[in-house]
């Protein structure tokens, strides 16, 4: 089972030592603030943590709660909030411009070649606009250490403002492992790299 719950005061500590702010660092608007993910790194996580980057910055947000319909919340250094089904983020809280989906009871792995709903978005706002995914490609493989590797691709569009984004998805085992996908057309697309521990 995948460790759910996380002590306030274990979550300030284990970020002490790495600056894992998202967009709220000066320095990082000249210079890409780098995170190396490496075994070690995981190793000393005793939580489930998402790397995110996106142009100009890496972050790691941790695993804070679990619902009971698949929704995963991810919580930053600076108590910005993610939240993932399937990979896909269906809200943000605290980041430079932030999403919500109205409706998210679907997953990225069914079947079905197009997934609607509605969101909002902040800063600019928008409120209760459709938003549709149509899948362009899944494609399922088998890589040298026999895990099940499937590749999913998406175009995301929101007609009312014309905004269209190239989104993708990859499993191992059915378990999410990292996606590419945008929050937000005034904004580069995040690409998240899921660890977790059991």
């Amino acid at each position: 089972m995948i460790r759910i719950t996380i002590p306030l005061f274990l979550l300030l500590t284990s970020c002490a030592s790495v600056n894992y702010s998202y967009f709220s660092d000066l320095k990082n608007v000249i210079s890409k603030n780098k995170l190396n993910v490496d075994e070690s790194f995981i190793q000393d996580q005793p939580y489930s943590f998402i790397k995110i980057s996106n142009s100009k910055n890496d972050a790691i947000f941790v695993l804070a709660n679990i619902t009971e319909s698949g929704i995963y919340e991810w919580v930053g250094q600076n108590y910005e909030r993610i939240k993932t089904k399937d990979g896909l983020i269906v809200e943000t809280f605290g980041l430079e411009s932030d999403i919500k989906f109205h409706h998210h009871n679907f997953s990225i792995l069914d079947d079905a070649s197009k997934i609607d709903s509605y969101i909002n978005l902040y800063n600019p706002d928008l409120y209760y606009e459709a938003i549709s995914l149509k899948k362009k490609a899944s494609v399922t493989s088998i890589n040298d250490m026999n895990e099940e590797i499937k590749d999913i691709k998406f175009v995301k569009s929101v007609p009312g403002i014309g905004w269209t984004a190239k989104e993708s998805y990859t499993f191992k085992n059915n378990i999410i492992f990292k996606t590419k996908q945008s929050i937000n057309p005034h904004m580069d697309h995040l690409v998240i790299t899921f660890y977790f521990k059991y």
